[in-house]
């Protein structure tokens, strides 16, 4: 989990131990070990291992290590760590899950991703088009002057290579 230092400017500390209900709001960050049944709006939220947050969520990063549910928007990237749940409805730009992370519930992707612009269908049959199959190379058997091969049965080649 990230370093958290306490004399970090708008940064709030949800402790573990520590019950939250209502509505939390920060320009720079929120860590969660503890627990929180309301709102939170913030840059970049990290919820520790033993971190539960219920509630409706607006954030731009995301890290998750403990347990995150209700309604989730994570503008650019929401990271699932290995301990991490996520449930509920969540809406997110990018996503990292790491082998052991949970997602349950409804997802939605928006536009915000990342800057490759989406490939219409007439581009993608275009290029597709425009390629071209590579010619075989021949080998150095006594036949290699014959016609070149474009197709040939893992068979044929099998019996060719015992004649």
């Amino acid at each position: 989990m990230k370093d958290f230092r306490p004399e970090e400017k708008n940064v709030v500390y949800i402790g573990e131990g520590v019950t939250l209900t209502g509505s939390v709001k920060a320009q720079d960050t929120i860590v969660v070990d503890g627990a929180v049944d309301g709102e939170i709006s913030c840059s970049q939220l990290i919820v520790g291992p033993s971190g539960v947050v219920n509630g409706a969520i607006s954030v731009s990063d995301a890290d998750i290590y403990g347990r995150i549910g209700t309604d989730i928007t994570i503008k650019q990237l929401l990271i699932v760590r290995s301990t991490g749940r996520v449930e509920g409805k969540w809406i997110y730009g990018e996503i990292e899950v790491e082998k052991g992370g949970v997602l349950f519930g409804t997802a939605e992707s928006t536009e915000i991703r990342s800057e490759r612009k989406p490939v219409n269908a007439k581009e993608e049959k275009a290029s597709f088009k425009s390629f071209e199959k590579p010619a075989l190379v021949a080998s150095n058997d006594a036949d290699a002057d014959a016609a070149p091969v474009t197709s040939i049965s893992s068979r044929a080649l099998r019996d060719r290579r015992k004649a």
